[in-house]
């Protein structure tokens, strides 16, 4: 998998609590935005209950979101094996 090296800006309090918690900070940061990017995209879902029109298909809908959250899932494994 490929990885990119960005420089964040978080609070040190937030930082420190987190370095208690675990010696990879990388680790504790790609979990926390795979934990982001899962709620809000259900976030995202739950605001368009009811806004398809009749045409449209609910089920093909929520089999798409489905899908890529066990694709972020699947991703967030392969982070924790390597």
């Amino acid at each position: 998998m490929r990885v990119v090296k960005k420089t964040v800006s978080i609070p040190n309090d937030l930082y420190n609590e987190s370095k208690k918690l675990s010696n990879n900070f990388s680790k504790v940061i790609s979990e926390a935005l795979y934990e982001y990017i899962k709620r809000i995209k259900k976030e995202k879902l739950l605001s368009l209950a009811g806004a398809l029109n009749n045409n449209e298909d609910g089920k093909e809908f929520v089999e798409i979101i489905r899908s890529e959250d066990m694709k972020l899932e699947e991703k967030k494994q392969i982070n924790w094996d390597t």
